[in-house]
């Protein structure tokens, strides 16, 4: 159970290039500076994001398919996988991995040549 906690936004890089990337207008996300991720990791795992201007939950059992909400709130299908201590979501337009360093969580989003990096602090 790794995973499992609050996490908060320390630091990330090329947010603003990720979403145009993916082809997501700014306006609506501009001001998530603030993120809170609550991940609860048990034979299924849920991981909900607390963004200033709403909230985004998925939830799935690795290794089964299950469907899952983009960005842009889009459901689509997929099997998530957990190898040597990292989570990998294949998205529509990118590949999303997340694991855990101690108190940090630290996410990756890659669209082509574009890599967003996020480190959120344990709060618990």
């Amino acid at each position: 159970m790794a995973f499992t906690g609050r996490y908060v936004l320390e630091s990330q890089e090329n947010y603003k290039e990720f979403l145009k990337a993916l082809g997501i207008k700014d306006d609506n996300h501009s001001s998530n500076d603030e993120i809170i991720t609550d991940i609860y990791q048990n034979d299924t795992f849920r991981v909900t994001k607390f963004l200033v201007n709403r909230t985004w939950n998925n939830l799935f059992l690795i290794g089964k398919e299950s469907e899952l909400q983009t960005l842009d709130g889009e459901t689509f299908k997929t099997t998530v996988t957990l190898d040597a201590g990292k989570l990998k979501i294949q998205f529509p337009k990118y590949l999303y991995t997340a694991e855990v360093d101690g108190d940090k969580l630290i996410e990756v989003n890659t669209v082509g040549a574009v890599t967003n990096k996020m480190i959120s602090k344990r709060t618990n």
